[in-house]
């Protein structure tokens, strides 16, 4: 679907759209790229790489600004969001207009502008939400399932995953930064689990999701690692690493969840991936069985041979 279509990416100049822009490029996408963001100096830095994406200045939150830029395009991906989970806690009421009613602007000047389908990326902080930014993003998922009933021809779909390996912010790149400037790497609890994955299974992931019914989440089976173990294979080449440990920082979880037991009802069992239909829709006697969550404690450990591959990024 994407590889034909005029692309439009809130928040484009971030990580995930990077690698939206490096797999058009790679496979020769013949539709439009437009990425819309507030940082000029990505867009500076990304033009010089992909001189035939269109890059535009604006906010989510200005409706006339994001209208004008989305007028012409057959799909949007929503990747703009406050992510930074602190940020969101120190921060919330920014937090909440650019994630709760900045999402609500780009499903409405989606259906003003013809859009065919709309993609939010949500996040495994939207299950059982522990701080701000979890919260927002599982506002903007209900925000995009009632979009989804209300019988427009604009599509709403939506992706739920885990942590972007090497994305801005990312532990990775604050623990390298540690070790380039001769300091101990800092971590919060060695068995903290996260479920990781690279740019591009993301896009991957993207492409997956746009095929589903109006209002559903798609949710991919991911593995999971502990901290310490994903230092030990990334900083320490497979060896223990020495490390400063740090409190907890705020809103932030020991482990993370992408189903919970109560979306198990709506929820389809697939190999490789789980789909949720929305709450209000009737449950299928299809519905996952037993009724269990899906957790970084428990889900599949990566091996460090499956990390280095992610790692590629390829």
């Amino acid at each position: 679907m994407l590889e034909t279509s005029n692309i439009f990416c809130t928040g484009g100049a971030g990580t995930l759209g990077r690698a939206i822009a490096q797999r058009r490029k790679k496979e020769g996408w013949t539709g439009k790229l437009t990425v819309y963001s507030t940082s000029n100096h990505n867009h500076d830095s990304m033009r010089k790489l992909y001189p035939d994406v269109q890059f535009v200045q604006g906010d989510i939150r200005n409706p006339e600004t994001l209208f004008n830029a989305m007028v012409g395009h057959d799909i949007v991906l929503h990747l703009a969001a406050v992510k930074v989970i602190p940020d969101s806690e120190y921060w919330t009421i920014d937090t909440i207009d650019v994630n709760v009613n900045g999402s609500l602007n780009v499903c409405q000047q989606a259906i003003s502008a013809n859009i065919q389908h709309v993609l939010g990326i949500s996040t495994d902080k939207a299950c059982h939400p522990a701080n701000a930014y979890g919260a927002t993003k599982l506002l903007m998922e209900k925000l995009f399932q009632e979009y989804s009933r209300i019988g427009s021809d604009t599509k709403f779909h939506l992706v739920r995953y885990g942590n972007v390996l090497e994305s801005s912010s990312s532990v990775l790149e604050a623990w390298k930064s540690s070790v380039a400037a001769g300091f101990p790497i800092k971590i919060t609890d060695s068995t903290m689990t996260r479920f990781w994955l690279s740019p591009q299974q993301a896009v991957d992931m993207v492409i997956a999701s746009l095929e589903f019914e109006t209002g559903w989440v798609y949710i991919p089976k991911m593995k999971a690692l502990s901290i310490g173990q994903l230092a030990e294979y990334v900083i320490g080449d497979g060896k223990e690493v020495g490390y400063k440990k740090i409190p907890l920082r705020p809103g932030e979880k020991m482990h993370e969840t992408l189903l919970t037991i109560e979306e198990a009802k709506n929820a389809f069992n697939f190999d490789g991936y789980f789909v949720i239909q929305p709450s209000t829709a009737e449950a299928t006697p299809y519905h996952l069985f037993p009724r269990v969550p899906y957790t970084s404690d428990t889900a599949p450990e990566l091996t460090r041979d499956e990390l280095m591959e992610l790692l590629k990024n390829e």
